[in-house]
This record gives C-alpha cells, structure tokens and sequence, in this order.
C-alpha cells in the first residue's frame, strides 16, 4: 500500500505540534496525532497507540481512531509475548511487525475470531522507541483488506512513531515529575512541624515550584533540597544542605551567575528567572528556574528559595518546530511556483524566493498588510482585492488571474490560488497561496482567440465573395433561358458567366495555393530566373486592376542584372500579388510605382503606393493568414486575405524575406521583398497558353459525369469543337456502353457515388478492346496526391474543375493525331 497523494501533511503536524509546545493535554495531541497518521495511510484503516506496563508485561490502549466500541473494549490490553498478538511481538521484539493477513499467521489463531467478527485483515505494529532505546509502547493500524506498506510509507508512518515516542517520554516524565512534585509537597508538609519559619518557607517553595525545589540561605549555601534535587546531585541531603554551589561542584561560570542573582534578588527583594544547561545524573539538560525572596515578619528577606523545570522536552519541540519551518521554506524556494502564506485576517507574511526573484525586490522590502497588491497592474488591483475579501470572509478558496510587475518592469499574466488551513475545529489558522506565471499561455490563449475571430471573419467574407459571381451566373442562366435564340445576347451573357466562374475559379485555387504553400505540399521548379522579366510579367498580369482603379504604375528596373534561382511561376505570382494588393488599398487615381534593385548580393522588389496605408497595430500581423485591411465601399475588387500570406510562404521557401512599411493610414505603403541573388542569368521563355480552335479530326468520347448540368455543359463544348460526345449519367451503364461502340477517349469524373471514377477507369482498363483509349479525369482535387492517385488507376491526364477548355482540347488533339 502506498501513502496517499498528498503524502505527510505538514500543515496538520505543524498545528499538532503547537499545541504541543503549548502544552495542551497528552490524550488531545496523541488523538491528533492518530487522525493525522489514519489520513496519509488510508482514512478506511483504524489506528490505536498502546503504552508499555512494564510490571504486567503487557500492552494497555491508550487512544484509537476509527475502532468499534466492542473491539476497542476487548482490545483494551494485549500480552507482551513473542507468540502472542502482533503488537506484543512488535514491543517484545523492539521491531515493526506487519501482518499482511491475519488468517495466515498460526499465532493468531485465538484472536482469529475477534479479528473476523469486526472485519480486521491485516495488521501493522510499529514498536515507540524513546531516544534512549526503551521500548514505550506500540502504534497499531489495522485494515479490513489484505495490504502491505511500501518502503516510502513505512518511512512515513516512522516519522509519526518517532514523534509519538517523543511525546509519550515527555508525557511519562511529566508524569514523574508529577509524583516527584506531589512527594515533594508531602516533605516540605512534615517539615512544617518543626517550627512556622518552616512552614512559611515551604509553603513559599511549593507554590513556586514545578519541579526542584530548594533554599538558599542568605549566605548562599543551601538549606533545603527536595529529593529530585537531590537525586539530580547524585547526593544525599547530609551531603549537599549547608553547601554552596561552588561547593558542590558547579562549573564556576555557574556558580558565580546564581551568586549575582541571590545577591540581586537580596537587594531588590523581587523574584527572578533564568534558562541554563546542567550536566547531573540525568545527562545534559535544559532548566528554567525562578528564584524569589522569603520575607520574614519584619519584612525583611530572611531567605531565598528556588524551583526549577526541566523544559528539555519543550526546547526539544521548539527547536523541531523551528526546523519544520526550515523546512516548509526549503521546499517552497526549490518550487518553480511563487509560494505565500497569510494570516487568518489576510495579512501576506510570507513570499517564498522565487516570488522575490521574480519581483525584483529584497525580502527586507516586505512590510504592511497589503504591499504586495502594489505589484499588481493599476487595472487589475480592485477586482484582485475583492476577490481576496470575499475569500478572507467566507473562507472560501481563492483564485484570480492578474497582471503581476516582473523585475524587468513588464506586467506578466499570474494565476494566484490559496487555500484555507484550518484547525480541528474548522477555524483557520492559515492561508497557503501560489502565484503560477502563465503569462506565455494567456497569450497563446489571446493569439488563439484573435485567429479564431479572424477565421470567423474570414468565413463570412469567403461567403460574400462567392455569392457575388453567383448573382450575375444565375442572372445571366435566366436570360439565356428567355432569348434562346438571340445570337447576341447568347453570346454577352455567356461571356458574364465566363467571366464570373473564372473569378469564382481564382477563388478556390487561392484557397487551394495558400493550403498547399503553408503546409508545405508545393514543391519549387527551380531554375535561373531574370527578376527584371519576373517584374515585367508580374506588371501585364496587374495591369487589367491597376486600369480599372485608374491608377498610374511607374517601373523602375535599374541597368544592373538582377537574377535568382527560384521558381519563375510563383516569382511572378508573388509581385503580382502585391501589386494586385496595392491597387485595391488605394483610391482611384493613385501611383504605383514598382522598384527593382541590387544591392549586396540582394535583390529587392519594392511596391510602393500613396494609398490607404497601414494602421500600426495591423503592421505586424499583415502578412498572417486571412488578415486584411478595412474594407471600404468604393472597392469593387474583393479577395479573401490570402495574398500576403501567400507572398511571405513563398518567398521563405525561396530564402528570402519580406517587409512593410507605412507612416499609418492615409500616408501609404511599401512591400518589399528580398530575395539572394545569382549572378547574371539567362532569361527563360515563357509558355504560352494553347488557343480554342476546332479539331481536325472527330474523336468518338464518352463523358461520364453524374452531375448532368457539369455533363450537359461539357458535351456542348466538345461538340461545338467536331467531336462526337456520349454522355453517361449513371457509371453503372459505362462498361457496357463503351463495349458497344468502343470510344477514343474516357472524360470521367472522379467523385462519383455507386462507382467512383478511379474505379470505373480500372475496369474500362481491364477489356481489351477499351486499353488503348485515352483517359482524362475530370474532378474538383487537384493536390499532387489526387494526381498520384488518377495516374495509379490508369488515367492519361488530370484536369481539375472548371476546366480551361483551350488546355483540355489541347489533349484531345494530341489523341487526334496518333
């Protein structure tokens, strides 16, 4: 069995101990002390402490805790025997016994019974040991269950066997000292026969004395000693009464301080006291004594009498107390935590080291009730007392989180908590509080909390963007369907459509871009690229936005070669992007102007405008993800907050950097990036994009595709292009289909239900007559694994949705000429 979590509680010790100290009854600390050992073994055991009767030989119940009153009644005594119950054998051994289960132990055969008719299964004897060797008495705890302690309890549960030894010495002894006193009364009353000085004397003596007692004469030579004096001598009456202090062996430091203090109390005629070691036949101990004068009737002092106690045992517990304090504090300034205590009204009286470190202050800076609330921020101080009010008055646990001065003079986030120490009788005596820096997590908690609300803004404008090309489609769909057979009209709003589903198209592919470039899925083609031709492209591809906002854009390429290796591609989309930028944040009317320069091995393009600007507190984060400047209502180009986020990945992933400036809003901005450069590089051409043109020859095309608008739209546009189009709505009739009249190409959509495309090109694949097709997938994934995928299950090309029609009859074409 182990202790409990919480291990031995100091706090119930330290208050066991004070009462101690100050001297509260022996049965009222030992039942305590019981309460507090049946709390870190297991509040379901019962625990009882025996004293040792020497003359009997046997074991007498002095407190238990938890026992029911039948058994504590047949437990009352138990013989020490060494085949006897085991906590004989524990005293009679002078060892801990521990019984893990009583019906297997051949000695407790006639207590099996007893132990069984209330429960007991185990017991555990812990033998008290005084500091001299003798055996006092046993601790005993007993369980209902099996169980053994571990090593690290059988130390504990040591600690509290130690401590009981140590009270039931001093308890035995103050009993002695108890009998010692009471023969000394009945002495000084025989004596009081002799003659009334006497009487007078004695009386005096014992109601001043606690434990020794004795008279000086005005001489300083003892008239009296009672017999523990005597006995602390090592001498008879004859031998010491008529004797000095000197006389009788006192160290002369000591005989000469009683001397003085004879002499003063002579003069003064008021009583004094004193502390002082004493090597006798009792060994080394520690004594409080009181002289006072015995005045005669004249009222002049005719003697001085004397008592003294022995207070070895309460220095003992004093000086234990003071190292369980130096305890407490050893453990609570090896603690990464700020650890406090407070008085019961909530006055702070102690702050471990690490609370000072973090501070800034000397422990001696500590003073008054409430000085460590002036540490607090301004902003927080009055809730942070409030709360300490409400918790200092109804005792309930505290808890806040503030704003705490760190030495470096920056205010950091601090979860403060205590609890209540309370006495037996649920008074408190103490408050035990942390201060837990989480200064790193209330902001992480912040940040969190700010890319949450920019993701829910970001929503809401993903939802404004892609409504807005919506409304023109499905106007113009309406006025197809009214002039079916107006040439013109066919042909402008079929334009519209176009071009809001190319918009609507750019859209998702930046979604899409962003995705893949922050979580890194998109892998640079790298190869020597002219910056200067970069910037150029970049410039043609802004131009259509620059022109419609008006704006003049102003280049400024420099003489000097400007070359990196990178991807030109996404080069171009990173310029582009923050010219594209640029156009939307400034009024109509403004000036661009787009620098390129070489400076140290660096090449940096700069955009700079006389827009809208940049608020400061939006400054550092303008590069994150779906962060964007204020919207306003002139601004007839939307965007989703993509584009710088995209331009910082980017431009990382090349080994460069980014950067913005602007004076706030109204004063404009400049992006620039900087990029390493590579010397003097050879310009690489630039692709061009296939045109629409019809084909030469008509190819035979099954179009499967379960969307039949998708399908319908499509099979137009390959007709309208010379090929011969079937389309298949249901990918369960393709097979059959394509066997009957077996076509050239396969279009198949991926997404399908029943039988999804990957499927449905495996088992075209499959027939002989089907292999040598051509096999396009058509679908709405076009990450690098949906292309790895489509190649797996045999298709030839990916295109993904809406597809660029130029660029898929292209592909056909090349099908066409073989």
């Amino acid at each position: 069995m182990k202790s409990t979590d919480a291990g031995l509680n100091f706090g119930g010790l330290k208050h066991v101990l004070s009462d101690a100290v100050r001297g509260a009854p022996y049965d009222v600390i030992l039942q305590s002390l019981l309460d507090e050992a049946r709390r870190l073994i297991n509040e379901d055991s019962w625990a009882a402490v025996y004293l040792m009767d020497e003359p009997a030989n046997q074991l007498c119940l002095a407190a238990a805790t938890g026992l029911p009153p039948q058994l504590t009644a047949a437990l009352a005594t138990l013989p020490v025997d060494p085949a006897g119950p085991p906590c004989g054998r524990a005293a009679h051994a002078g060892q801990i016994l521990i019984v893990e289960d009583l019906r297997e132990e051949a000695s407790m055969q006639p207590w099996l019974p007893l132990a069984e008719a209330h429960g007991i299964r185990s017991c555990w004897s812990f033998p008290l040991h005084s500091p001299g060797g003798k055996i006092l008495g046993t601790l005993a705890v007993f369980h209902a269950k099996q169980s053994a302690p571990d090593a690290l309890l059988v130390g504990e549960i040591g600690y509290f066997t130690d401590l009981l030894a140590l009270l039931t010495e001093r308890h035995l002894r103050e009993q002695e000292n108890r009998t010692r006193h009471q023969d000394a009364e009945r002495e000084l009353a025989s004596m009081a026969d002799a003659s009334e000085r006497r009487r007078r004397l004695y009386e005096t003596v014992l109601s001043n004395t606690p434990d020794l007692v004795y008279v000086f004469d005005l001489e300083h030579r003892f008239t009296y000693a009672n017999a523990v004096l005597l006995q602390m001598w090592g001498k008879t009456f004859e031998e010491a009464v008529g004797k000095t202090c000197w006389e009788l062996g006192y160290e002369p430091w000591h005989a000469a301080m009683h001397d003085r203090e004879i002499e003063e109390v002579k003069a003064t005629r008021a009583p004094i006291r004193g502390e002082v070691p004493f090597n006798g036949t009792f060994g080394r101990r520690i004594y409080d004594y009181i002289f006072v004068p015995i005045l005669g009737p004249d009222g002049e002092v005719e003697a001085v009498a004397g008592t003294t106690r022995d207070v070895t045992e309460r220095k003992r517990f004093e000086e234990d107390l003071r190292d369980s304090e130096l305890r407490f504090r050893t453990i609570t300034n090896a603690m990464p935590q700020m650890v406090w205590t407070a008085l019961p009204d909530g006055s702070i009286d102690y702050h471990n080291e690490r609370f000072y470190d973090f501070v800034g202050l000397p422990a001696s800076a500590a003073g008054g009730t409430s000085w460590a609330e002036d540490l607090l921020h301004p902003d927080d101080r009055e809730a942070g007392h409030a709360r300490w009010v409400h918790s200092i008055a109804s005792g309930a646990p505290y808890e806040a989180t503030y704003r705490l001065r760190h030495h470096s003079g920056e205010y950091r986030w601090i979860l403060a908590r205590a609890l209540a120490l309370r006495s037996e009788s649920g008074e408190i005596v103490k408050w035990l509080g942390t201060d837990t820096d989480i200064h790193a997590a209330k902001l992480t908690e912040e940040a969190l909390q700010a890319a949450n609300h920019r993701k829910d803004e970001f929503l809401a404008m993903l939802a404004h963007e892609l409504r807005n090309p919506l409304a023109p489609i499905s106007a113009a769909a309406q006025v197809l369907r009214l002039v079916p057979n107006n040439a013109d009209k066919v042909r402008q709003y079929s334009e519209v459509i176009s071009r809001q589903v190319s918009h609507m198209t750019t859209l998702v592919n930046d979604l899409l871009d962003v995705s893949r470039v922050t979580r890194g899925m998109v892998q640079l083609e790298k190869a020597p690229v002219d910056v200067k031709a970069v910037v150029t492209s970049a410039a043609e591809q802004a131009h259509p936005l620059v022109e419609a906002g008006r704006h003049t854009l102003a280049l400024q390429l420099g003489s000097a070669p400007a070359s990196v290796l990178g991807d030109r591609a996404r080069l171009i989309q990173v310029t582009a992007n923050l010219l594209a930028n640029t156009a939307k944040y400034t009024p109509a009317g403004g000036h661009i102007t787009l620098a390129l320069e070489v400076n140290n091995g660096v090449v940096r393009i700069a955009v700079t405008d006389n827009g809208n600007g940049i608020e400061p507190a939006l400054l550092p984060h303008i590069f994150d993800l779906f962060v964007q400047g204020k919207r306003t209502p002139d601004r007839a180009q939307g965007g989703l907050g993509l584009g710088l986020a995209l331009v910082k990945n980017i431009v990382a992933m090349h080994g460069g950097q980014v950067g913005v400036r602007s004076a706030g809003p109204g004063q404009g901005s400049t992006f620039t990036v900087e990029l390493p450069a590579a010397g003097q590089l050879p310009r690489p051409t630039a692709e061009a994009a296939p045109a629409f043109t019809a084909s030469d020859r008509a190819l035979r095309i099954m179009l499967v595709d379960d969307n039949v608008d998708a399908a319908a739209t499509l099979s137009v546009l390959l007709d309208a292009a010379g090929h011969r189009v079937q389309t298949i709505n249901d990918p369960r009739d393709a097979v059959g289909a394509a066997l009957a009249s077996p076509p050239d190409v396969f279009i198949l959509d991926i997404g399908m239900p029943l039988i999804d495309g990957h499927e449905l090109a495996r088992r075209l694949r499959a027939e002989p007559a089907l292999a040598g097709a051509l096999y396009v997938a058509l679908t709405g994934y076009g990450q690098s694994s949906d292309r790895e995928s489509s190649r797996q299950a045999g298709f030839d090309r990916h295109f993904v949705k809406p597809v660029e029609a130029a660029r898929l009859l292209a592909a056909l074409e090349g099908q066409g000429a073989s």
